[in-house]
């Protein structure tokens, strides 16, 4: 999208200055694009004040109405100091062939796996998963382990079909659902839909600003039990996604710890539905990164992100190695 900067820039002079919630549009500025693995997303300033415009290429939650679900959530979330501030959805296609979304930028770094910023974390999720849902509609897994079950399946199904599958991540992902499968019956009943999660806890998805840690990429979160967005943050597969440095035992267990004090959960209870699900969710993220290996392989890769895509290659074979799953079978 070569030209994607000056049609920002187009686009942007014909809207209403009080919708970004500034008093004219004289001055702006395209500064880098951070793409995501399903968007581009534009850092730009209008008269010295900073936004996100976001371009959205897929949809990874499924739904053909993303950004304005997205929208939604980040202006229910508006007032809980968890997500930016959102100011304007096109979902018209009327400019750009895909649906638009701009919203604050959030100035810091991205989360390091250290003590404070864990706490910090913990902190942050017993505040998104205490939220009173009110009337929001929200996509919701209502039996959220056979969900997660059904939920990986897809994803090991899908990656079966394609050209370009391992067949030794496919033999390791069914030995680890066989594995999985007996405990879905037998334990679903300690799951509760009661609260909203985001559902991609990886490290580049916090951003430590001035005024306390938040949460971008609100593309995917439903309601569920607590125990997803837990499980999504101490896997080590979505881990090995930002990062070479891993959690070791006792900082995952600091993030648990601080976790059950403030939110007042039962830590035996919640440490097992943690044990339970983890395996599956570690699961979904290795399957994940196979199945965008192959698109690329397979060249089924959309043209707009298949730069992002091979300049990311390495972090895809990095968690879907099999030894990723030998190592779940392993400790499960």
């Amino acid at each position: 999208m070569p030209d994607t900067r000056q049609k920002i820039k187009r686009y942007l002079k014909n809207m209403p200055p009080d919708v970004l919630g500034v008093c004219n549009i004289d001055s702006i500025e395209i500064l880098e694009m951070t793409p995501g693995a399903y968007n581009l997303n534009y850092h730009f300033m209008i008269n010295q004040k900073d936004f996100i415009f976001r371009i959205n290429i897929e949809q990874q939650s499924g739904l053909t109405n993303q950004i304005k679900y997205e929208y939604k959530i980040l202006k229910f979330l508006a007032s809980h100091s968890i997500a930016p501030k959102a100011y304007h959805i096109d979902d018209t296609k009327n400019f750009f062939n895909f649906d638009i979304l701009i919203e604050e930028f959030l100035d810091g770094p991205y989360l390091i796996f250290e003590e404070a910023q864990i706490i910090e974390v913990a902190k942050l999720l017993v505040n998104l998963h205490s939220l009173a849902l009110d009337n929001m509609r929200f996509i919701t897994w209502e039996d959220p382990l056979r969900c997660t079950f059904d939920f990986v399946k897809e994803d090991l199904n899908n990656y079966a079909q394609k050209k370009n599958s391992n067949k030794t991540l496919i033999n390791l992902s069914n030995k680890l659902m066989a594995k999985s499968k007996p405990l879905i019956d037998a334990k679903r009943n300690m799951f509760r839909a009661d609260s909203l999660n985001h559902t991609d806890m990886a490290c580049d998805n916090f951003i430590k600003t001035s005024e306390g840690l938040r949460l971008i990429d609100w593309e995917k979160p439903r309601v569920d039990d607590c125990s997803y967005d837990i499980c999504c943050f101490i896997s080590e597969p979505a881990q090995r996604w930002c990062s070479l440095k891993v959690m070791n035992a006792e900082e995952q267990n600091k993030f648990f710890q601080t976790y059950v004090r403030i939110s007042g959960k039962n830590a035996d209870l919640l440490w097992e539905k943690v044990k339970i699900r983890e395996p599956l969710i570690s699961l979904h993220w290795i399957l994940w990164g196979a199945n965008k290996l192959c698109d690329l392989r397979d060249r089924h890769t959309v043209p707009e992100l298949l730069e992002v895509h091979e300049k990311k290659t390495a972090r895809y074979e990095r968690i879907a190695r099999p030894e990723n799953i030998e190592k779940i079978l392993d400790m499960s």
